[in-house]
This record gives structure tokens, C-alpha cells and sequence, in this order.
């Protein structure tokens, strides 16, 4: 019989630890996902490794492949040119051309395929030789022309059509194609009813004259003007006066750098004398005030600042559409000028004097009567 002591007990003596038997069961769970892992990483980089080794593997078999085809494509371009066989040959070496790496076969194997087609070109055929058949001798005296005589006449004009035709013009008031018909008919024959065909010339271009002032074609005006003088008398007409107001504008025009003391007065005359305010469209006011600033600037350039403040001063009252001066560049010299001449203490002249010395050139004054100016004239 056992002691009290020797009796087996469900507690652990004092100082024994309980095991813990959650922990380990979690310890091996995680040694086993890391074995799995690594498991896996090995399978992985087996199988990366068998990828690149097939993929090394079938580049080396395209190659392999490639190059045999080239070299097969060789042999058979070979057979061809030895066949005679121009046109395949020549595709066959289209082909291997293309590639990204040209066989070498082509440097010994094109010239001898250029030398194929040329062989194949046909041949131009022999021209036959021409022998100079001896020709008798013919008398310097009895050689004939081979060249047809020239035909001194004139031509056959007809020039009652031509008269009637410059007629209809007229009438339709087609003055320019007028002109020219009648300039037809003058230098065909010059005695063709003379009377008749210079009086068209007159009416045709004082008509063509006027309306070419009117339209603001000055200069081509003129050309016609002086060439109606010379068919009559322009003196009474309308047409004399646009004519002698487009020279005075062209003159002034041609006259203001080189003499702006007389473009001044030219341009005066048409706006002041005969009231033109609106000549040219208005552009009559716009190149007087212009004419004022250069005279200005030259009569500052020679020291005399009080006649030029008052061409400035002339510049600025103009009022002009479109103005051809920078007003406030303009305002500014005056008020230099002015300052210039209080200094040297000296009355200014009127804005419009002209200077004393210099003779101006003068435009062509044609003499005016009471005519009553028309169109851009009025």
C-alpha cells in the first residue's frame, strides 16, 4: 500500500511550467508557408530559365532557317542566270535585296545578271549606207528661187467695216476701243475720209480724257488731252479746265520735297482759288498739309523759325482724311520753332508767306474762261 505522497495527482509540482501548446502548433504552420514559398520561388526560376533557353533556342532555329532559305535562294538565282532566264533572275534578286541582311551571293551574281539582260536587249538593225547620186551641174543663170517672193501689198482691209465698227463704239460710249479702231484706220490709210475719222478722233478722247480726270487717272488724262489738240480745239470745253487742275495737282504733287514753297501755292490754287476742297477725294487737303510740313521743315532747316511756326501751325488747322502727318510730332516742332523765334525776337510772318528769294516753278496755267468744273472737280 502506497503513501499519501506516492498517490498520483492532476497538478504539476511548484516551479514546473505549463507548455503552451497554441504557439507551436503556429510556428509550424508558418515553416511550412515559407517551405511552400521557397518551394515555388525554385519551380519559378526553373521554369524562367527553360523560357529563355526555348526562346534562345527558336531565334537560333530562325536563323538557321533564314540563312537556309537565302542559300537556297542562291542556288536557284544561279540555275537561272545559267538558264538564260533574265526576267526570274532579276526577280529573284528583288527578293533577296529586301532582306535585312543581303546575302553575299548578290556581289558576284548581279553583275552577272546585268550582263544577261543587256545581252537579251535586241539589236538595232544595220541602216543601209546612201550613196550620193552625182547631180548635173545647172548654169549659176538659170537656178530658180526656192523661196516664194515677199507680198509688198497691203493687206485687203476693209475699211468702211472698221469706220462703222468705232461708230457702234462711240455710241455705246466704249471711247477707249473707239480710240483704237480710228487709230487703226489712220495708220492703214491716212487719206481715208480724213474729215470724218478726225472729228470721231476728238470727240473719242476729250470723252476718254474727262472721264480718265474724273476717275482720278491724271496722268493718263493728260496723254489723251494733248492728243485731242491735235484734232481740235479743247480750249471751250469743260474738259480744259480738268485739264489744267490735274497739272497743278501733279506739279504740286512732284514739287514737295524738292520745292515746298511751291507746292504750298500750286495746291492753294485748288483749294483756295477754285474752292477744290474735295478734289481727288478729298486727298487734295491731306497733300497740302503735308506740302505745310515740309515747308516748315526747310524753312527750320535754313533758321528762320518764325516763318516756319506758322507753316506748322498751317499743317495742324487742316483737318484731312486721312491725315499724312504725325500731329503730335507736327505740334512739337511748332512749339520749337516758336520758342526759337521769341528767343531771336523776331515777328513771325503769316502762316502761308511764301520766301522772297528763289524763283518757284510754276505749273503749265492753261486759261480757265467761266467754265464750271465737273466731276472730281466739283
Amino acid at each position: 500500500m502506497r503513501a499519501a505522497d506516492d498517490q498520483p495527482t492532476h497538478y504539476p509540482p511548484a516551479g514546473h511550467a505549463k507548455p503552451r501548446r497554441g504557439i507551436g502548433r503556429l510556428g509550424c504552420l508558418i515553416w511550412g508557408m515559407v517551405g511552400l514559398l521557397l518551394a515555388g520561388m525554385m519551380v519559378a526560376g526553373a521554369a524562367f530559365a527553360g523560357w529563355n533557353s526555348g526562346i534562345s533556342l527558336a531565334r537560333r532555329h530562325a536563323t538557321v532557317t533564314a540563312a537556309a532559305e537565302l542559300a537556297r535562294q542562291c542556288d536557284h538565282l544561279q540555275t537561272d542566270l545559267a538558264a538564260g532566264k533574265a526576267r526570274l533572275a532579276q526577280r529573284r534578286i528583288e527578293f533577296l535585296r529586301q532582306r535585312a541582311l543581303a546575302p553575299t551571293c548578290l556581289i558576284e551574281l548581279v553583275p552577272r545578271a546585268t550582263a544577261l539582260y543587256l545581252d537579251s536587249l535586241p539589236s538595232a538593225a544595220p541602216q543601209p549606207t546612201l550613196t550620193a547620186t552625182p547631180q548635173p551641174t545647172i548654169a549659176a543663170s538659170r537656178i530658180q528661187p526656192t523661196i516664194a517672193a515677199i507680198d509688198d501689198r497691203p493687206y485687203d482691209y476693209d475699211l468702211d467695216v472698221l469706220l462703222a465698227e468705232a461708230e457702234a463704239d462711240m455710241d455705246l460710249r466704249n471711247y477707249q476701243a473707239a480710240i483704237d479702231t480710228l487709230d487703226a484706220i489712220s495708220a492703214i490709210d491716212e487719206s481715208f475720209r480724213t474729215d470724218h475719222v478726225d472729228d470721231l478722233h476728238f470727240i473719242a478722247l476729250t470723252e476718254q480724257a474727262s472721264a480718265l480726270f474724273r476717275s482720278g487717272r491724271l496722268a493718263e488724262g493728260i496723254v489723251l488731252a494733248r492728243r485731242a489738240e491735235t484734232y481740235g480745239d479743247v480750249q471751250t470745253l469743260e474738259l480744259n479746265y480738268e485739264w489744267y487742275i490735274a497739272e497743278l495737282y501733279l506739279n504740286a504733287q512732284r514739287l514737295k520735297i524738292a520745292n515746298p514753297a511751291e507746292s504750298v501755292r500750286l495746291f492753294s490754287q485748288i483749294v483756295y482759288d477754285n474752292g477744290l476742297r474735295t478734289y481727288q477725294n478729298g486727298l487734295v487737303i491731306s497733300e497740302l498739309q503735308e506740302a505745310h510740313r515740309h515747308y516748315g521743315d526747310a524753312l527750320s532747316w535754313r533758321g528762320e523759325p518764325c516763318q516756319a511756326q506758322g507753316q506748322y501751325q498751317a499743317a495742324l488747322d487742316l483737318r484731312a482724311s486721312p491725315s499724312r502727318i504725325d500731329r503730335a510730332s507736327v505740334r512739337a516742332q511748332r512749339d520749337q520753332a516758336a520758342q526759337a523765334c521769341d528767343g531771336a525776337a523776331v515777328s513771325p510772318s503769316s502762316s502761308t508767306a511764301l520766301p522772297d528769294s528763289g524763283e518757284p516753278t510754276s505749273a503749265p496755267i492753261r486759261p480757265t474762261a467761266t467754265i464750271v468744273p465737273v466731276g472730281q472737280t466739283g
